[in-house]
C-alpha cells in the first residue's frame, strides 16, 4: 500500500481546533423516538455507565495521526486546572507535540455524550476552545510542517486564527485539509467557505456537505464542493461508506463490516488515516481505504482516544476486512 516511507521531505502536520473532555453516559432508560434521544422528564435516571475520555476534533485527529506514526503538532487551548493538564498529558502520551497549546483563564471544553446503540448525541460547552485566537499562532510551527489540518472553528477569535493560518500555509505552498463539523457549517458558513476555497482536500459527512451546498443530492454536493478549488473531496456516509471526488474521477467505497461499539471520534480517526496514508505515498483510493480501516478499528472500542490503532494494526485489518453489504 505504501510505496515509500513518506513523500519526499515530508515533515509533519499541524492540527488546529478543539480539545474537550468527554463525559460519556449510557443508560437502559435512554430511548430514540423519531430521531430524537429521549428520557423521562423531572426524574432521576440511573446510568448504566459513565466514563471520562479526552476528545475534541483536533485532539482526536492529532492523537490518531501521531499514533499511526506521523509527526504531529496541535494548536488549541485548554483551561488552567486539572482537566486542561489531563488533556495535555493524554496528548503527549499519544506522541503529539503540545508546544503550541495555550492555557486560558476559563474552563476546558466539556461534552456530555449520550450513547444509544453505539450512536451518540453530544451536548458541548466549548469553554477555552472559543478563546483560541490569532495571537496564539506561533509562526515558527510552519517551519516544521508540510500539512495544515483545520477542524471545527466556531468563535470570532477562532476564525481570525484560521484565516491567518491559511494565509501562512498558502504562502509556503503547504497541503491544507479542512475537516469541519456541523456546528461550523451552521454557525460560520462564510468562514468555512473561505477555508474550503483554500484547501487541497476536504473531508466532511453527508449532512454537512448537503447543508453547506444547499443541495439534496450528495453526488451533486461533492461536485459543488470541488468547484470551490479542492482537488480531492471526500464525503463520508456512515454505513454506506464514502463518496470521493479526486480530480475528474468520482468513485465510492463501501464501509467495512465491524461490530460498532462507539462512533465517537470515528470521523476524526478517518481523517487522520487519510492524511497519514497520503503522506506515506498512497494514492487517493488507497488512502481512503486506509482511512476507512482506521475509523472501523476506532469505532470497535469505546471512547475517542483509547486503544488507538498503530499503522501495523490497520495494515493487518485490511488483509482480512470485509465490506458491509458486499
Amino acid at each position: 500500500m505504501f510505496p515509500a516511507k513518506y513523500s519526499p521531505n515530508f515533515k509533519g502536520a499541524l492540527v488546529v481546533g478543539g480539545i474537550i473532555i468527554d463525559l460519556i453516559a449510557s443508560s437502559d432508560e435512554f430511548r430514540v423516538i423519531d430521531g430524537n434521544i429521549c428520557f423521562p422528564f423531572d426524574t432521576k435516571i440511573t446510568l448504566k455507565e459513565l466514563k471520562q475520555d479526552i476528545g475534541g476534533s483536533a485532539h482526536n485527529l492529532a492523537a490518531n495521526l501521531a499514533t499511526l506514526g506521523t509527526d504531529t503538532y496541535i494548536l488549541g487551548s485548554v483551561g488552567r486546572g486539572d482537566y486542561g493538564e489531563e488533556a495535555l498529558k493524554n496528548l503527549r502520551v499519544q506522541g503529539v507535540n503540545t508546544k503550541y497549546v495555550t492555557l486560558k483563564d476559563g474552563s476546558t471544553g466539556i461534552s456530555l455524550v449520550f450513547l444509544v446503540n453505539g450512536e451518540k448525541t453530544v451536548l458541548t460547552s466549548r469553554g477555552a476552545n472559543d478563546l483560541l485566537g490569532e495571537d496564539d499562532l506561533n509562526l515558527e510551527v510552519f517551519d516544521k510542517i508540510d500539512a495544515l489540518i483545520l477542524t471545527s472553528l466556531n468563535s470570532p477569535d477562532n476564525v481570525q486564527l484560521m484565516r491567518r493560518a491559511i494565509q501562512e500555509a498558502k504562502s509556503r505552498d503547504l497541503f491544507i485539509l479542512t475537516n469541519p463539523s456541523m456546528s461550523m457549517v451552521t454557525r460560520r458558513p462564510d468562514d468555512l467557505k473561505y477555508a474550503l476555497k483554500n484547501s487541497n482536500a476536504i473531508i466532511m459527512n453527508g449532512k454537512e456537505a448537503l447543508r453547506i451546498t444547499g443541495g439534496d443530492d450528495v453526488r451533486s454536493a461533492i461536485k459543488e464542493l470541488q468547484k470551490l478549488g479542492a482537488e480531492t473531496v471526500i464525503v463520508t456516509l456512515d454505513v454506506k461508506g464514502s463518496l470521493v471526488a479526486d480530480g475528474e474521477e468520482i468513485f465510492s467505497l463501501p464501509a467495512y463490516k465491524v461490530n460498532v461499539v462507539d462512533t465517537t471520534g470515528g470521523g476524526d480517526s478517518y481523517t487522520a488515516g487519510f492524511v497519514h496514508a497520503k503522506f506515506r505515498g498512497a494514492c487517493t483510493e488507497d488512502a481512503v481505504k486506509f482511512a476507512g480501516a482506521v475509523a472501523a478499528l476506532n469505532i470497535m472500542t469505546p471512547g475517542a482516544s483509547t486503544d488507538l490503532p498503530l499503522e501495523k494494526d490497520v495494515v493487518e485489518f485490511l488483509k482480512r476486512a470485509e465490506y458491509l453489504n458486499a
